[in-house]
């Protein structure tokens, strides 16, 4: 039988009433022992409490079963709860870390994302694939001096490679060149370009194997998806080394403040399947960063995007000496003059400084072959390349010089370089527009060759 809440208060009531009246008869009946009394008074006071405590209860539970009652029959009804349920879940996943936490629970063969690239890697981290993808959609207004003009679209670039590590201390690399021209002028639709393995678990020596940028100068190893200007400066494409099949020891030493790399090469092209003799190509290079880290090694970017607080600087060398069978050069007096075992040394000097947005770059160059017609050549080669951001990671203006000195021997003795131009950032160097203004002079035996570039160029990289 249940019992009415104005019932459980009656009873209340009464209860203290009644209790009360009989403290009051005991307090005052006649009675010498006083502490006697005060005992049985504590006693009714406590056994009091205790009725009151369980009719409370039984209060709370009518009480509580009416206002349930009452909410099933009239507050709610199913599709409200849902929309509740619903509004909560969403809230719940709209936490990034209970998102990850979620994630913990289920446990996928492979993790799967994307951090600067779509990656693959096993939960232990043996092994790991990135994937990356760029494309360079380029136009040019081309005023030439002794042949036609010529304005054209192209790609560039457009590249896929793919890093990451096996066995835990192999990093790898594989990354093809795509050419929309196909075969049409010779070339190969897609071409291998990277494929190297690094052997990683001393950082003071480490060993790569395979086919890479052989590291002589920066800014040829400097990746094109990071270059300051559109193209690298005409020195550097008349004295850098470019790809090669080889093995080489690197690593970085006090505090990695010093940095080497000695390798030997096959000393011909990339792709080439064997050597054709057994002469090889040396190499050497130091590089020491004199206020701390200058980037990611040889390997970085040239502006200062990343708009340093603190100074940063280095100053390079590297040595190269190859020994080949067969040069052929165009030699003024002589004509084309092929020689044997000839051989060559190229020197290459280099500095670099980053500041707030600042940045100044610059290469040297000296090469000597031997062996043609009996006399050493030497050829000799600068650039110095700078540039500032007037809007911080954001846009920049920069600016180039670079020279070309031939021996006094070959026709062609001198080519300059002056190039002006503006960058404009996106999202650093993942995606960008870039404007150059060049300006080049081909000296001759007769009147020079002066020729003026304009190019705009939009990289994406992801």
């Amino acid at each position: 039988m249940k019992i009415g809440i104005k019932g459980i208060i009656l009873i209340a009531a009464t209860t203290v009433l009644y209790n009360a009246g009989i403290l009051y008869a005991q307090v005052n009946s006649p009675t010498d022992n006083f502490a006697q009394q005060m005992e049985t008074f504590k006693r009714e006071m406590a056994y009091q409490k205790d009725e009151i405590r369980e009719l409370k209860a039984m209060l709370a539970e009518q009480t509580g079963q009416k206002i349930a009652n009452t909410f099933n029959e009239t507050a709610f009804v199913r599709e409200d709860i849902d929309k509740i349920v619903d509004k909560k879940i969403s809230e719940y996943f709209e936490i990034e870390d209970n998102r990850e936490e979620l994630v913990s629970y289920i446990k996928l063969p492979l993790d799967i994302g994307y951090k600067k690239g779509f990656y693959l890697r096993t939960h232990d981290g043996k092994f790991s694939m990135k994937t990356n993808g760029r494309l360079q959609f380029r136009y040019s207004l081309e005023d030439f001096d002794r042949k036609d003009d010529d304005s054209s679209f192209r790609l560039r670039r457009a590249r896929i490679k793919w890093t990451g590590n096996a066995y835990r201390d192999f990093k790898y690399k594989i990354e093809l060149a795509l050419k929309s021209t196909g075969s049409k002028d010779k070339s190969k639709s897609v071409e291998l370009i990277d494929w190297w393995a690094d052997y990683t678990r001393y950082s003071f020596a480490k060993i790569r194997m395979g086919q890479w940028k052989v590291p002589f100068n920066r800014q040829r190893v400097v990746s094109s998806e990071n270059l300051q200007l559109i193209d690298r400066s005409v020195a550097n494409n008349e004295f850098a080394l470019n790809r090669q099949i080889g093995v080489q020891s690197f690593g970085k030493l006090f505090d990695k403040k010093l940095e080497y790399y000695f390798g030997f090469f096959n000393g011909n092209n990339r792709n080439e399947s064997r050597n054709d003799n057994n002469e090889h190509m040396f190499l050497l290079r130091t590089s020491y960063n004199l206020l701390g880290g200058y980037g990611k090694g040889i390997a970085e970017v040239e502006s200062d995007i990343e708009y340093s607080e603190t100074p940063l600087a280095h100053i390079s060398g590297a040595i190269a000496f190859d020994s080949t069978e067969d040069v052929t050069m165009d030699l003024e007096g002589f004509g084309e003059v092929t020689a044997n075992e000839t051989d060559r040394t190229s020197i290459v000097g280099e500095y670099g400084f980053k500041y707030k947005g600042f940045s100044a770059i610059g290469e040297y160059y000296w090469r000597k072959t031997h062996g043609i017609s009996g006399t050493n050549i030497i050829d000799q080669g600068v650039f110095a390349q700078t540039g500032y951001f007037l809007i911080p990671r954001k846009f920049e203006v920069t600016g180039r010089y670079s020279l070309v000195d031939f021996d006094d021997q070959l026709e062609t003795d001198a080519t300059r370089e002056t190039t002006i131009g503006l960058n404009w950032f996106f999202a650093k160097h993942k995606s960008k527009l870039q404007f150059n203004a060049m300006r080049i002079d081909n000296e001759n035996p007769g009147p020079d060759d002066i020729d003026y570039k304009y190019l705009f160029q939009y990289q994406l990289s992801f």
